[in-house]
Parts: C-alpha cells; structure tokens; sequence
C-alpha cells in the first residue's frame, strides 16, 4: 500500500493496521455532500431519492491504515458498505477518510496508538 511513499520521520506519517480494527464511519463527515439547487420536494426525481446512496448516518466500517496530512491531520483507509435510501442496494468502498468522522467499535484506534 506505502510502496510509492518512503518512510523518512520519526514518528511515522503512516502505518498499516494488522489486523484490521473495526469502527463506525460518519458519513455525513466522511463524505459531506452539497445539495443542488434543485433539491426539494419534486426537484429530485423520486428513483433517485429512492435509488441513490444513502450518505447520512453511520455504518460500520474496517481500518486498514493511517496516513498523516501535511496539515498536520491524520485519514483513515476503511472498508465500508454503503446502502441504497430504500435499502435494495449496496456498494463496497474502501476509502481514505478524515479522522474525525471514525471512531472506534471495539477498541482504541487512533493514529497514534
């Protein structure tokens, strides 16, 4: 995964997680969406209301890595499922996303830990 990414500081601005830990993903803060100016009561076609994923909530999630940002931020590399609004479809991701939209399902896991 690092590969193309020479480990040059200490401490480290990355590190895998092995295994995995588990955490809950707020994807209101993982992926914050803009809402068009068409977006309203009769703007927004009912199959797409319906049909579209579904990025508010929480869901569950796998921690795979840490990477530092060099504004001093930290994102998280999770695996996650997001779900249709009506619920009759999914869509695998895995995804680097701000720290502060994880938190952990079992155990501690901050990038620094």
């Amino acid at each position: 995964m690092f590969e193309e990414w020479p480990q040059e500081f200490s401490p480290p601005l990355r590190r895998t997680v092995t295994p995995p830990v588990p955490v809950v993903v707020d994807l209101s803060q993982a992926m914050p969406t803009r809402q068009p100016n068409g977006w309203g009561r009769d703007k927004i076609a009912i199959k797409v209301k319906l049909g579209g994923l579904d990025l508010t909530g929480n869901v569950p999630g796998l921690l795979h890595a840490w990477a530092r940002v060099n504004d001093g931020s930290w994102l998280g590399l999770v695996e996650m499922v997001l779900w249709t609004n009506n619920g009759n479809g999914q869509l695998s991701v895995t995804q680097w996303c701000p720290a502060p939209a994880l938190s952990p399902r079992d155990r501690a896991t901050g990038p620094e830990q």
